[in-house]
């Protein structure tokens, strides 16, 4: 039977105490959890918000320091606290006190490794040096009455400090703050290193394209220089054919080297540049041949990007030296959109068509042969349109593998 004299319903306020606490602290590591996810990539602005949601939701002055990687200098720190007063003050603070790694609470805990909860009544921090006087004194004019300050770790290696300051308020940090504030550090910690194994890789994977860039346009003045060697105007073609086949790869790769990330090329631009190249290359009077493109994928994945602009090399190479002979003018086109089950790419123009007795079955020239042979790559289908000049028709999957 239900006793209101029991000790469970006279321990009820405290419990439903509890239960807030619990809530509100699940609150915010869900809160900067979210963030974390969305900013894994900028651990600095990943920071800003963790500062700021934990001022916020907490009432706290709130500070993050980040170390750089060698452990020899303070990288970033971030602070907020609701009160925008108190908050511009300790920003300007910061800016002509800044904090050193090996001096006041950063040394403290890199020295010791472990968390400390503290009052800031009486001299207990300007004593050992773990506060300047600066910060001493801006501590007293805003009350506060306790800090807390806990490592950010990677592998037992202390990589920066969390810290919170209550302000005015008789209410001390306890035990069960310091395991979830630590739970919050573990959080940024594993975001900090999987930020910076990322940005690693990217800098990896830049100096790889930029490598292989600068190498393809080796290859290419060489033949550009041996080209001029050539007197055959037949040898000086294929020398040409060649070169531009190489720039379309460079291309790829000097696009990958300016862009921000590299899960796929950006073939709009991409396509946009080959082609430019293109009719520059073949010195074409844009006034005669009009161009027009329409690319309705943002991207495309760095081997099909490669095989899309060898194919649209050919094709589009084709059309301007043979479709427009002396002074006749046209239309150049080229559409490369994605369909539900699969992207269609076209390449038309309304020259003079096609030889009648060109080998549909594409074994006349290797440019020909090369075509069928990239189509083949991306595991799709070659329609060729006689009617109003030319038009290439390829149809691929989404995912050619």
């Amino acid at each position: 039977m239900y006793n209101d004299n029991s000790a469970i319903s006279g321990n009820l306020p405290d419990i439903k105490k509890l239960l807030d606490e619990e809530k509100k602290r699940l609150e915010i590591f869900t809160s900067i959890a979210h963030s974390c996810v969305d900013l894994t990539i900028n651990y600095k602005e990943m920071l800003a918000v963790s500062v700021r949601k934990l001022a916020e939701l907490t009432k706290d002055l709130s500070v993050i320091c980040l170390f750089t990687t060698d452990g020899k200098n303070i990288d970033t720190t971030s602070s907020y606290h609701p009160d925008d007063k108190l908050r511009k003050e300790l920003w300007e603070l910061q800016k002509d006190y800044p904090l050193f790694i090996h001096e006041g609470i950063p040394g403290e805990v890199i020295k010791t490794g472990l968390p400390f909860i503290v009052s800031l009544d009486g001299d207990k921090f300007i004593s050992p040096g773990l506060l300047s006087l600066e910060y001493k004194l801006f501590l007293e004019k805003y009350f506060f009455s306790g800090m807390i300050v806990l490592p950010i770790s990677i592998n037992n290696k202390t990589i920066g400090i969390l810290c919170l300051s209550r302000i005015d308020s008789a209410v001390t940090y306890t035990n069960e703050d310091q395991n979830f504030l630590k739970s919050i550090a573990n959080l940024l910690a594993s975001v900090i290193r999987n930020s910076r194994l990322y940005n690693e890789k990217e800098i990896l994977l830049r100096e790889m394209h930029h490598r292989i860039k600068n190498n393809l346009q080796v290859i290419s003045s060489l033949l550009s220089i041996q080209s001029d060697y050539v007197t055959d105007e037949e040898s000086h073609k294929l020398f040409l054919n060649s070169l531009n086949r190489i720039r379309v790869m460079s291309m790829i790769h000097d696009n990958l080297h300016q862009a921000d990330n590299f899960s796929g090329v950006d073939i709009n631009k991409y396509l946009k540049d080959l082609v430019i190249y293109l009719f520059r290359t073949y010195n074409i009077n844009t006034s005669h041949v009009k161009l027009n493109i329409n690319v309705g994928l943002p991207s495309l994945p760095i081997d099909i990007s490669v095989t899309c602009g060898l194919i649209i090399n050919e094709l589009i190479s084709n059309a301007l030296k043979y479709a427009f002979p002396g002074d006749r003018s046209g239309n150049v086109t080229l559409s490369l959109v994605k369909f539900p089950k699969q992207n269609k790419l076209v390449v038309s123009d309304n020259g003079i068509g096609l030889p009648e007795k060109m080998n549909m079955e594409f074994k006349d020239t290797f440019g020909l042969l090369l075509i069928q042979t990239l189509v083949d790559q991306l595991n799709g289908t070659l329609e060729v349109v006689r009617k109003n000049g030319a038009k290439f028709i390829i149809r691929f999957p989404h995912n050619s593998d």
